[in-house]
């Protein structure tokens, strides 16, 4: 009888698993249903073996439960792309919930059925039966709303903080599993074990919502300044444009006095004074203020307003951009992953002895979306997990983690990399 109860409390672990790999369905390494059934495989296989080892050396259920959880987190990360935060909270939440409901279920057994419960195998089933309702009802908030947070948020600091909370939540409940057996024995005591622990669990919920809700709106002002420096980019291209047709306007007015005056010089022979004029009227008609670098009036007017900064910072800026004229992806994600890039890349150049920046943009047979930068910068890096941090302030570089979440909402990836004193940005979106 006890090795089945084992297994069956090693059972109750399998919807949890499953709940947590919702938020991350799409950075999947593998298809859902090939991750699906090697999980779902590799877990009983585990579980079957754990449960032999634990009845054969008599051992609780907390020296098996650590060293398994640590082997599942592994296997858990490496099953998906997320970061090593969003991977560590995501899963730390899960195997928080599943301590609050294993604990739930074992006072419920020992109010229905008092000592008996320890015996047989009702607590476990209890157990099963607590996470696989439960983990139903969370499925869908999860799916949705939590690939959301994870394809979005990727401020470490943010998930750092929800990881703190469910490690907190997990490590209490640790304490009381197994629950003493002198709690249970009262009945009125495991009457308020029970209440302490659902209010533990509708905390425990209310922080995931609060939790959704505030980087909710953190992102709604991350999208609203990436569209406010869009508007910027566009207002002072457009004051540039007003400017440059009130300065030609005269010139434009006088144009066919010019062309007379020309033609008369001309026919009387006087080449030389046809020379004078013709300097005199060039060196008079003002410069464009706005350059032409593709037909795209929003990207136009960034990479205006990026031409002027770079001149300022004396930075060499060389661009291509070759675009269709309809393309899948927004102008304000464009223009904010490009802006992103730049900035990060002026930013880089102050620090460099060369200052270059060379951006491309364009499409490959309708299909693939590329933006490549190359920039120079002091040599100096900062990686973390594999990502690069900002060398100007604490925290990991948020403009490139933006590039890499806007670019995997359209399907693409975004990849940085350096060589020596020069960084790549890399970006491409299937077009489809």
């Amino acid at each position: 009888m006890r090795i089945w109860r084992i297994v069956l409390d090693y059972l109750s672990f399998l919807p949890p698993a499953f709940l947590c790999f919702l938020p991350m369905k799409d950075l999947l390494r593998f298809s859902r249903r090939r991750t699906a059934a090697a999980v779902g495989g590799a877990m009983l296989c585990a579980m079957l073996a754990l449960g032999w080892v634990q009845y054969r050396f008599d051992l609780v259920s907390n020296a098996v439960l650590l060293p398994m959880l640590v082997i599942c987190f592994i296997a858990y990360h490496h099953c998906q792309r997320a970061t090593l935060w969003q991977s560590l909270s995501i899963f730390c939440a899960s195997v928080a919930l599943m301590s609050i409901l294993s604990n739930m279920a074992t006072c419920s057994g020992a109010l229905w059925l008092g000592a008996a419960a320890d015996a047989g195998l009702h607590t476990p089933l209890l157990q099963l039966g607590f996470n696989t309702v439960c983990s139903a009802a969370l499925a869908y908030p999860y799916a949705v709303y939590g690939s959301y947070i994870v394809g979005e948020m990727r401020q470490e600091r943010v998930w750092k903080t929800m990881l703190l909370f469910s490690v907190i939540v997990f490590a209490a409940n640790m304490l009381l599993l197994p629950i003493e057996d002198a709690i249970l024995s009262d009945r009125a005591d495991t009457v308020f074990m029970i209440l302490v622990l659902f209010a533990v669990l509708l905390i425990f919920l209310l922080m995931h919502v609060i939790f959704y809700f505030t980087v909710s709106e953190l992102m709604a002002r991350e999208k609203a300044e990436a569209r406010s420096l869009f508007l910027e980019t566009q207002e002072s291209q457009f004051a540039a444009q007003q400017r440059y047709m009130k300065e030609t306007e005269k010139a434009r007015h006088d144009f066919r006095h010019s062309i007379r005056t020309l033609a008369e010089l001309y026919d009387a022979g006087d080449h030389e004074a046809v020379g004078r004029y013709l300097r005199q009227f060039v060196s008079e008609m003002p410069a464009s203020e706005v350059k032409y670098f593709c037909a795209d009036t929003a990207l136009n007017a960034l990479l205006n307003y990026y031409d002027h900064i770079t001149a300022q910072e004396q930075i060499v800026f060389s661009v291509q951009v070759r675009l269709p004229e309809a393309l899948p992806v927004s102008d304000v994600d464009l223009c904010s992953m490009i802006g992103n890039i730049l900035d990060n890349a002026v930013t880089a150049c102050r620090k460099a002895e060369e200052k270059r920046i060379q951006l491309t943009v364009l499409t490959e047979d309708a299909a693939q979306l590329y933006i490549v930068a190359v920039n120079t910068f002091n040599g100096v890096v900062k990686l973390s997990d594999g990502k690069y941090l900002s060398t100007g302030r604490k925290g990991s570089g948020i403009g490139l983690s933006s590039v890499a979440s806007t670019a995997e909402g359209y399907g693409g990836v975004a990849r940085f990399s350096h060589r020596g004193t020069e960084f790549y940005s890399n970006v491409a979106i299937p077009l489809g």
